[in-house]
C-alpha cells in the first residue's frame, strides 16, 4: 500500500490535461540511479506543469520561474515549505511570510549568520576536518558520508547550540529520518524525536543561562516587537538549525566530494590554483542543486498563462533550475569558468527567504577542498560500490565508498 507521502492525486479541473505530467520528486525509481538526469528533464517541456504524484502540485521548470516565484511573496506564500506538507507546526521563520518573516529572520542573518560571528565557528570546523582526517588517512579509505560529511556539519550544530557531545548519534539518525523518511511515519518520528529533545534541552539551558553555545545567548538577547521571545519561538527556531545545518551541508559535501572523486583534473585544478575554489564553489552549487523547496498560491489567479488556484502547491527544485539549459548551456557539464561571473543560480533560494547559512555552506565547501582534498592525494569513489541517492527536502547520496594512497 503507498504511503501518505506518495498518493497519486486526480487532477483539478483547473489544471489544462496539456500540463498534466507524472513527476514524483521523492519517489520515482529513477532518482536512485541519477537525480541529475530526472530532474534536468524537467526544464525540456512547459515551463510550468502538474504532476498528480504525492497529492498533485505545480512544477516550476524554468530557472527564471523558480527565481521570480522565490521573490514573489505577494502572490506565492512560505506556509508550506514541502511537498507534501507534513502535519506538524509552523517552522520559525522559514514558513512565515514577511513582514512578519523578517523580524525573525534578521535574528538569525544579522546575528548567528555573519562572517564576524561565525570566524571562531570556521576555525573549529577547519580543525574539525584536519581531526576526521588524521584518523582516516592512514586507513586508505573511508565511507564519506557516515566519516566526514554528516560528523563535520553534526560537530559544527553541537557547538553552535552548545549540545552535549552525547547526542551526536541520535541527532544524526533523527535529521536522517526527517529529511529522507520512507514515509511519512518515519519522516513525523524524525521530527518528533528531535523536537522533543531540543524542547527539553533549551528548557534546562534558558533556566540555567549557559555561556557555552552561540544561540541561546543571541535568543535571550533578542526582540520581536519590542518584546523578548518566547520558549515556543526560540525552539522552532532552533529546530530549523538543526535541520537545514545538518542534512543539507551532508548533502552538499557529499555531492561535490564524488565529483572531484570522479574528476582529477578539477581536483587538481583547485589544490594548485586555490584562487579558482570560489568559482569552483558556484559552478559545483549549481551543478549539484539539493533544495526542493515549496510555496502556496495565495489567490486564484492567471500566472504566466496558467490558471492557479488558491492553496495549490508548486515545486521550486534547485536542480530544476541549475540544470535548465536555456539558462545554462550544456548544464551537465562543469564548467569553472561559469562560476566566476554574477550568481544567477538558486542553490539558496532568493527573494526574502534567501538562506542566511550560504556563507556558512560555502565555508564548508572551501574547507573540503583546502583541507580534505590536498590530503587525500589520488582519492577515487571504490570499484564495484554501487551509489544510490534519495530525495526529498534535499538530493543526498545514501553512501559514498573512497578510496586512496594510505601513503600518500
Amino acid at each position: 500500500m503507498a504511503s501518505a507521502m506518495q498518493e497519486t492525486a486526480s487532477v483539478p479541473a483547473h489544471v489544462a490535461p496539456h500540463l498534466v505530467r507524472a513527476f514524483d520528486y521523492r519517489y520515482d525509481p529513477r532518482i536512485g540511479a541519477d537525480p541529475w538526469s530526472f530532474f534536468a528533464e524537467a526544464s525540456r517541456g512547459p515551463e510550468l506543469f502538474w504532476s498528480p504524484d504525492l497529492g498533485g502540485h505545480w512544477v516550476a521548470a524554468r530557472a527564471s520561474i523558480v527565481a521570480d516565484i522565490f521573490a514573489d511573496v505577494s502572490r506565492f506564500s512560505n506556509g508550506a515549505v514541502s511537498i507534501p506538507a507534513p502535519p506538524r507546526p509552523q517552522s520559525i521563520p522559514a514558513s512565515l511570510d514577511p513582514p512578519e518573516h523578517g523580524k525573525y529572520r534578521k535574528i538569525i542573518a544579522q546575528r548567528l549568520f555573519t562572517p564576524r560571528a561565525l570566524a571562531t565557528l570556521v576555525a573549529e570546523m577547519e580543525a574539525t576536518a584536519d581531526a576526521l582526517v588524521d584518523a582516516l588517512l592512514p586507513l586508505g579509505r573511508c565511507e564519506f558520508v557516515a566519516d566526514v560529511a554528516r560528523p563535520l556539519p553534526v560537530e559544527l550544530i553541537l557547538k553552535m547550540l552548545g549540545l552535549p557531545a552525547e547526542i551526536r548519534a541520535s541527532l544524526m539518525e533523527w535529521v536522517r529520518m526527517m529529511f529522507h523518511g520512507r514515509c511519512v511515519d518515519e519522516h513525523l518520528e524524525g521530527y518528533r524525536a528531535t523536537f522533543g529533545y531540543l524542547g527539553s534541552w533549551l528548557r534546562e539551558a534558558l533556566a540555567e543561562r549557559p555561556g557555552e553555545g552561540m544561540v541561546v545567548p543571541v535568543f535571550l538577547a533578542s526582540q520581536v516587537d519590542g518584546r523578548l521571545l518566547t520558549h515556543a519561538e526560540m525552539h522552532s527556531m532552533a529546530m530549523l538549525l538543526i535541520g537545514a545545518g545538518i542534512d543539507t551541508a551532508t548533502s552538499q559535501l557529499t555531492h561535490v566530494m564524488r565529483h572531484f572523486a570522479e574528476h582529477p583534473a578539477d581536483r587538481a585544478r583547485v589544490i594548485e590554483q586555490p584562487e579558482t575554489i570560489p568559482a569552483a564553489i558556484e559552478e559545483l552549487l549549481r551543478r549539484y542543486g539539493i533544495a526542493n523547496i515549496a510555496r502556496i498560491v495565495r489567490e486564484d489567479m492567471i500566472y504566466r498563462g496558467v490558471e492557479m488556484r488558491k492553496g495549490d502547491l508548486v515545486l521550486l527544485a534547485s536542480a530544476i533550475a541549475g540544470l535548465d539549459n536555456t539558462a545554462f548551456p550544456v548544464p551537465m557539464q562543469v564548467d569553472f569558468g561559469r562560476g566566476a561571473g554574477e550568481a544567477r543560480h538558486l542553490p539558496f533560494g532568493a527573494g526574502p527567504h534567501i538562506c542566511p547559512g550560504a556563507y556558512l555552506a560555502r565555508a564548508l565547501l572551501r574547507t573540503l577542498m583546502v583541507r580534505i582534498l590536498p590530503r587525500l592525494g589520488d582519492v577515487h569513489i571504490a570499484a564495484g560500490e554501487p551509489l544510490n541517492h534519495v530525495s526529498g527536502i534535499t538530493i543526498s547520496l545514501k553512501s559514498l565508498p573512497l578510496r586512496w594512497n594510505a601513503a600518500g
